[in-house]
């Protein structure tokens, strides 16, 4: 059985021994969903989503202060959350388009100290099933309040992760929560009893397993597994043990190094995939939606064990939540774009739940129409699940919430309403395959500073220069057939299997753009080969925040890309770097084009070209949330493109 992560050297058949507690099986060859489909399952699609209080009261009182924009100190607060769980809001809320509400089910204080919370999240499932609402159940995977749990289990002590230095690991430094190893047999076992309680005694739909991620653990356990792991891969380091680990490594040369961070991120994905055969052996459409930190900094394989190829498949939905609430700020076009395109090529779909900023609490959250619509619009574009992590929120009278503040009510309805129409629009239609970004685990992680820079650079380009593209992992590499374009931009750690396939694709007639270079493609000429300077591409980032500055000298790349692709793209947009395209098709005969103006002032000039597929449309509309169906014409000629009308947020194109 073979990995799913590629080397850049080749490997034997045996790839991994399962050497945890608990009987975990082999980390490696996990099923294989279908990257990129255009066809969300059953249990994905048509799903508009909703906090929903997912913290317990408890949490709210051990913790204090303002916790996720909820004032516990606030003396309304109890009838806040008294009332989150009534009928009359789920009413409220399916009347407005939500169907998938996220709310709490376990938190981690245990299951019989939790006991009276879990049946008030019950007989909140049976109000929201009535009104045709399906409840996922907050599971915390990373944090025992050992407060508590210790009385219920008295030997937990003994599941929790160890640093370095032999001490117990904690949450994000909170010292009364302990975080739990995912070797640890009794630890899995525990979580398989929450999953049965909550799908067969709460009637829940599935579990948001929050924190789903992994810091390294140096438990006799995990020094174990790591030891058997490498007795298998490397024999002449059967004896090793697990590395110190660093901060922030730019690159990572040890190869004792490289294999830790492929076992660590095997082991994870291994631990999702045991939970969610043991959840679809009780229910088997069971939604299983993940909140791993990803993407949040470019380091998630070495600092928390994800890497989205692995763990991705174990999941249906994955949260991106980060300070990433789209617009545009100091020349950064902040936005989820990213996380979209990583979950369209592996096959789950993002829940975007991001915050804005706020001086005095940390998270804020949108305060107008526009902002509300932008997060919608950027969701329903990109494929993401269209929502809000802000409705159910206090508004700070009384028990009142935020979505019962008449204009923020009136747009959430509003542009919901607009997202199922482009949802039903892409109901039998593919995505537009135009140009291809690729990334290998091996160059992401052992060249971390060089691949992310450059990748993220020329991503940065596609996003603001008006391009159709996606994400192709290494681990899906025969996807490049569906590409006219490949962009290779930092990827310095190829297997041969990836190299061959990246001939194979330029064999093919593909256009191949090579950021920076790459030795093992030196020998390639023609004139679909594009060689442009790293220094070109290299983006200013932010990477705490996850943002990326456009390269100033980025229309060199953009150029590029245009010639190599001459007439085999589908479509691109000329007149704006704060739009934004994702495009689809239907057999060939018509085209659907999401546009998504991340400014705040309305759109002027735009105009979407169109490759020679499209030569024999002659019409075209414009769909807004903000106004009746615009007609518009296709303008024919050596390059056929379309005038776009100005448009606030949203505009959908539909050519035919």
């Amino acid at each position: 059985m073979k990995t799913n992560i590629p080397h850049h050297r080749r490997l034997g058949r045996r790839d991994f021994i399962g050497c945890v507690a608990g009987g975990a099986w082999l980390a490696c060859g996990f099923p294989r969903a279908t990257a990129g489909a255009a066809k969300p399952s059953a249990t994905q699609s048509q799903l508009y989503w909703a906090w929903w209080g997912w913290e317990p009261l408890d949490h709210y009182r051990r913790t204090g202060g303002i916790v996720g924009a909820v004032d516990t100190k606030s003396p309304s607060m109890p009838q806040w959350y008294e009332r989150l769980h009534s009928e009359e809001v789920v009413r409220m809320m399916a009347g407005l388009g939500v169907n998938l509400a996220c709310t709490h089910f376990f938190k981690g204080f245990g299951l019989v100290h939790e006991r009276a919370e879990r049946q008030r999240t019950a007989g909140l499932v049976k109000f929201a099933h009535k009104h045709g609402i399906k409840v996922l159940g907050y599971c915390q995977s990373r944090s025992i309040y050992h407060e508590q749990f210790l009385a219920e289990v008295p030997n937990a002590e003994d599941w929790i992760q160890h640093d370095e230095k032999g001490q117990l690991r904690t949450w994000g430094g909170a010292k009364f929560r302990w975080a739990p190893c995912i070797h640890c047999g009794e630890f899995r076992d525990y979580m398989k009893r929450a999953i049965r309680v909550g799908l067969e005694e709460v009637g829940l739909d599935g579990f948001h397993f929050d924190n789903n991620y992994c810091q390294p653990c140096y438990c006799k356990r995990c020094e174990a597994a790591f030891r058997a792991w490498m007795a298998q891969r490397r024999p002449e380091c059967r004896d090793v043990k697990q590395p110190p680990t660093e901060k922030t490594p730019d690159r990572i040369t040890d190869p004792v190094v490289q294999e830790w961070v492929r076992w660590r991120c095997e082991s994870l994905a291994e631990y999702q995939a045991d939970l969610k055969a043991h959840a679809q052996r009780i229910k088997p459409d069971v939604i299983l939606l993940g909140n791993p930190a990803y993407p949040r900094d470019p380091n998630s394989a070495y600092a928390r064990s994800v890497w989205a190829p692995l763990l991705g498949r174990q999941l249906d939905l994955m949260f991106a939540e980060n300070g990433n609430f789209p617009g545009i700020e100091d020349g950064a076009l902040i936005s989820q774009v990213r996380a979209c395109k990583h979950a369209a090529a592996v096959g789950y779909r993002v829940v975007s739940t991001v915050w804005k900023k706020n001086k005095l609490t940390g998270l804020g959250l949108p305060d107008d129409e526009a902002a509300i619509a932008l997060q919608i619009a950027e969701s329903a574009a990109n494929g993401a699940l269209p929502g809000t992590n802000w409705a159910l929120r206090p508004l700070g009278e009384g028990d009142r919430m935020r979505v019962e503040r008449p204009d923020l009510r009136a747009a959430l309805a509003k542009h919901l309403r607009f997202a199922r129409v482009t949802e039903s629009l892409r109901a039998s239609a593919k995505p537009v395959r135009d140009i291809a970004v690729l990334h290998t685990f091996a160059s992401t992680v052992f060249d971390n500073r060089e691949a992310v820079a450059l990748a993220q650079g020329a991503e940065e380009v596609l996003i603001r220069g008006g391009f159709v593209w996606d994400v192709v992992f290494g681990e899906d590499i025969a996807r490049l057939s569906d590409f006219a374009v490949l962009v290779l931009a930092g990827q310095s750690h190829l297997s041969d299997a990836e190299a061959d396939a990246i001939r194979a694709f330029r064999g093919r007639g593909g256009a191949l753009i090579l950021v920076g270079g790459n030795p093992a493609f030196d020998a390639l000429r023609g004139e679909r080969i594009v060689r442009v300077e790293a220094e070109a591409v290299r983006a200013a980032t932010k990477t705490s925040e996850g943002r990326v500055v456009l390269p100033k000298d980025w229309k060199r790349l953009a150029d590029a890309i245009a010639r190599a692709s001459g007439d085999r793209f589908a479509a691109r947009l000329r007149g704006s770097d704060a739009v934004t395209l994702s495009a689809y098709e239907f057999d060939g005969r018509r085209l659907v084009a999401h546009l998504v103006n991340y400014a705040n002032d309305p759109t002027s000039a735009l105009n979407l070209e169109l490759g020679k597929r499209w030569q024999t449309c002659r019409k075209a509309r414009l769909l807004t949330p903000d106004g009746p169906e615009r007609k518009l014409v296709v303008r024919q000629g050596p390059q056929p493109s379309v005038e776009l009308p100005s448009f606030k947020i949203y505009g959908v194109v539909i050519v035919e």
